[in-house]
């Protein structure tokens, strides 16, 4: 117990060695996390997991061909290498499991929980420098073990994690703080143990962690600078002498990051573009993520369950004056900032993590045209920022030593503190974890933003809950607060979708065409404005439309399925075989254009091929009722009756209650986009054979 008598300090060692230390941090903390986030592993998709992951057919990979890697590690715009590790570990998931979500939550969580691994790491052997070890020695354990904890376990990492897209956060945490460590142990294997060769392992797995966690997300880019401050700062000390050898040092490094930054953007227009679609200017995110930064401080010192939601309805400040709080935050922020470095040299460590927070919130919170706020921003940032409250509780604690009861009490606080985060983390997750209930919540937390109206009316529109969708939408657009222009056309877009699945085919060219003079690269309302063409027999201008579009973006899976049945509708159907192979070599499960396909195989009455096709199609979607009458009718022309029989046999399962001409008039409600169209006398011969088969 601490005490008058080792001088409030603690004296003894908190187990016999590093490795029972390490195996009792790493154990608790994945039975503890496990434990938070075991609601989570069959959450939905959420927002923007649709563009990344669950439509961007890309990483669909079926092997590990160069190929697939390539067109995988271009992301979703494929004009260069976007996020590419990411990207890649998406590929990986759907490689082991497909589009099961469990696999994507669990590859979330392991991040998440080697990340806390090294954060402690990092932590622990750093308090053990020759310039804190004298300060820190007998309390570096406890210390990185509570400063983990406090991190790991914070509620404000749902979004991070349960939400699967922002893998992309975590994975670049964990290469930074995993490269920070190798680079660590580099410093202390050749400067204090003398190991070399030590010493140069290190240094390139610091080297490989690094590229790694740029590969991941652009804002690790930072981590140059971080290493060397942390040089500065802890091992080599914040003087004079040290500041002008390490800026002589650094020039040419930060000089090759930037041309290598200019040259990966595309130049200082695309870096510093995109802002012709933000209902804000450069200069006003620049006043307002200062507030930003202090709401992120605020959440993650009191991160309450009715205060994190995924969309914040943050004000823009328009001026210095407006709103009143722009100047007293930007104030506060180079008071915090300026008060770190005064103390540098007396309090390294702490000076470190404040600096480490709002320098490694640089790129995403300063000039570039990304929306104005995200929790999942803080991921990095805030990696150590618990470790000057850890060390304030244990000095608390160790001062309290000579009252029992009151160093009880102090345990006992942060037990519930600890326990707290985690409860709320557990309840969070329940939100989070289902689509629906995630922007009820954000609309209840943030009732004048329209995108939550937006995407809780998507989701009632894919259950079909088309009334419900449309009010939605409708609060969506009364509101008009989508903060950026290309929100606002995303809406109108829903909104053409809507009226389009109602076949009011007027409004939707409507809401389609003035969406996409917003966001012309916007494929979705070029297809639909195609496919309404189509239902108005305009198939010249439903051509010209998409092999315009298809000329701009040869890629694009979905212009090449739309371009071969507009040339099926043409009566070209040798072309249209042409366009459907190239997008099977694209993606060979596609159903659309293996319909295409089986479709040209049997207006060619080449039976057999067509057969081959549909059957095809029945292994990828059991249940296709399109494929089940298309067999049951090639199997009536080459009278293969055991397999006739047992397609018909299916049909009686599909229709359910519905008679065969209700259940055939139900699939040709759209009959017009239908690549096959069943006709009822078809299948007349069926009632004649009810008996036979049963």
């Amino acid at each position: 117990m601490l005490n008058k008598n080792n001088g409030f300090t603690f004296s003894f060692h908190f187990g016999t060695d590093d490795l029972g230390k390490y195996v009792f941090t790493f154990i608790t903390l994945f039975i503890i996390l496990i434990l938070i986030y075991s609601n989570s592993f069959y959450g939905d998709w959420h927002f923007d997991d649709y563009a990344n992951i669950v439509d961007n057919k890309y990483i669909q990979m079926k092997s590990f061909s160069w190929p697939e890697i390539k067109h995988c590690i271009y992301g979703i715009e494929h004009t260069r290498p976007s996020r590419p590790l990411s990207f890649l570990s998406f590929a990986l998931n759907y490689k082991l499991g497909g589009m099961d979500v469990f696999g994507f939550h669990v590859f979330n969580l392991i991040i998440h929980y080697l990340s806390a691994v090294f954060l402690f790491l990092f932590v622990y052997n750093t308090l053990k420098l020759p310039r804190l070890k004298d300060q820190y020695e007998n309390i570096a354990y406890p210390v990185a073990l509570l400063a983990t904890f406090f991190w790991a376990l914070n509620p404000v990492w749902v979004t991070s994690i349960t939400y699967v897209v922002q893998r992309m956060a975590s994975m670049a945490g964990l290469f930074y703080i995993m490269s920070m460590y190798f680079y660590l142990k580099g410093r202390t294997s050749s400067h204090i143990s003398g190991q070399p060769a030590s010493a140069i392992l290190f240094f390139i797995l610091c080297i490989t962690s690094g590229l790694a966690a740029v590969l991941s997300k652009e804002n690790a880019a930072m981590l140059p600078v971080s290493i060397l401050l942390f040089d500065l700062f802890l091992i080599q000390g914040f003087t004079k002498e040290n500041i002008i050898k390490y800026i002589k040092i650094s020039s040419l490094p930060v000089l090759l990051i930037l041309i290598i930054g200019f040259i990966y953007t595309g130049g200082f227009s695309n870096a510093l573009g995109g802002y012709e679609i933000r209902d804000f200017s450069m200069t006003q995110r620049l006043l307002t993520e200062p507030s930003v930064m202090l709401f992120y401080l605020s959440l993650l010192f009191y991160p309450a369950g009715s205060r994190l939601t995924l969309l914040y309805d943050i004000e823009v400040s328009r001026s210095l004056l407006h709103p009143w709080t722009t100047i007293p935050s930007i104030l506060l922020i180079l008071f915090i900032i300026g008060f770190a470095f005064y103390i540098a040299r007396k309090r390294p460590l702490l000076s470190f993590c404040i600096i480490f927070y709002f320098l490694n919130h640089i790129i995403e919170g300063s000039i570039f045209s990304l929306e104005l706020i995200y929790e999942h921003r803080n991921y990095l940032p805030s990696m150590l920022l618990f470790v000057p409250c850890a060390e304030f509780i244990i000095y608390a604690i160790d001062y309290l030593s000579y009252k029992k009861t009151m160093q009880f009490i102090a345990a006992l606080a942060i037990t519930l503190i600890l326990f707290g985060e985690g409860d709320i983390t557990f309840s969070r997750n329940k939100t989070v974890s289902d689509d629906l209930l995630l922007w009820l919540d954000n609309i209840d937390k943030s009732p004048k933003l329209s995108r939550p109206h937006t995407n809780a009316g998507r989701v009632y529109y894919i259950n079909n809950e088309e009334d419900k969708a449309y009010q939605e939408y409708q609060k969506a657009m009364t509101l008009n607060n989508f903060g950026s222009e290309e929100a606002f056309a995303i809406q109108e877009s829903n909104l053409g979708l809507l009226y389009f699945k109602k076949t009011q085919d007027d409004p939707a060219l409507d809401y389609f065409r003035k969406s996409s003079k917003i966001i012309p690269e916007y494929s979705q309302n070029y297809i639909h404005i195609a496919k309404i063409k189509l239902r108005q027999n305009k198939i010249k201008e439903a051509k010209q439309l998409i092999g315009d579009k298809l000329n701009k973006y040869p890629d694009s899976s979905e212009l090449l399925e739309l371009y071969s049945f507009i040339l099926l509708k043409d009566g070209r159907i040798f072309d249209a075989r042409y366009f459907a192979k190239k997008s099977l070599a694209k993606n060979p499960d596609s159903l659309f254009a293996l319909e295409i396909m089986a479709e040209t195989c049997r207006l060619k009455d080449n039976n057999a091929c067509a057969i081959y096709y549909w059957k095809s199609i029945q292994l990828l979607a059991p249940q296709n009722a399109y494929a089940n009458l298309a067999l049951i009718e090639l199997h009536g022309k080459i009278k293969d009756t055991k397999m006739l029989n047992q397609e018909i046999r299916f049909l009686f399962y599909l229709q359910g209650s519905l008679k065969l001409n209700e259940y055939i008039q139900k699939l040709n409600r759209d009959e017009k986009l239908n690549i096959y169209v069943p006709k009822i006398e078809n299948y007349s011969f069926i009632a004649a054979r009810c008996d036979y088969i049963n």
